[in-house]
């Protein structure tokens, strides 16, 4: 006979509930990550307008102009500290989900455990009753033998 797990089914639930949850943070990792180049490209545009009004400033610029490379500047930093709002979100998203995705890890390792468990029991029965067999064989023939 044999070893069938009894709680197979539940095991293989827990293997897709974790897998799922393994997905789900995956895509928050991507998430969090394309919100952070999005900050990086942010600040290497100010870097290059700043060095551009730099340059510019040096070589002569009207007051409408600088007027207007400020205003540029001010609403990139306001777009960069709504993407740092955002990106302050999605890593405590992520965060959350990676707590989730940790506990449904756990509890497919506890039904292994338990299924591990229980396959080594079976084993050791199941040699036990082989050893048994051959006891009994090996009575039989001798008592056969010394009957014969």
């Amino acid at each position: 006979m044999p070893f069938h797990f009894k709680l197979k089914t539940l095991l293989h639930f827990r293997q897709s509930l974790e897998h799922q949850q393994e997905l789900r943070l995956r895509a928050a990792n991507q998430q969090v990550a394309r919100v952070r180049h999005l900050i990086e490209q942010m600040d290497a545009r100010r870097k290059e307008l700043h060095n551009v009004h730099s340059k510019t400033l040096s070589s002569g610029m009207t007051a409408v102009e600088l007027q207007f490379e400020l205003l540029c500047d001010s609403e990139l930093l306001r777009h960069r500290r709504e993407l740092e709002q955002q990106l302050a979100r999605l890593e405590q998203l992520r965060d959350q989900q990676r707590e989730i995705f940790h506990r449904a890890r756990q509890a497919r390792e506890t039904l292994e455990t338990v299924r591990d468990q229980q396959l080594r029991l079976y084993q050791k029965e199941a040699a036990r009753r082989e050893q048994r067999n051959l006891d009994d064989l090996f009575l039989m023939r001798r008592e056969y033998l010394r009957r014969g």
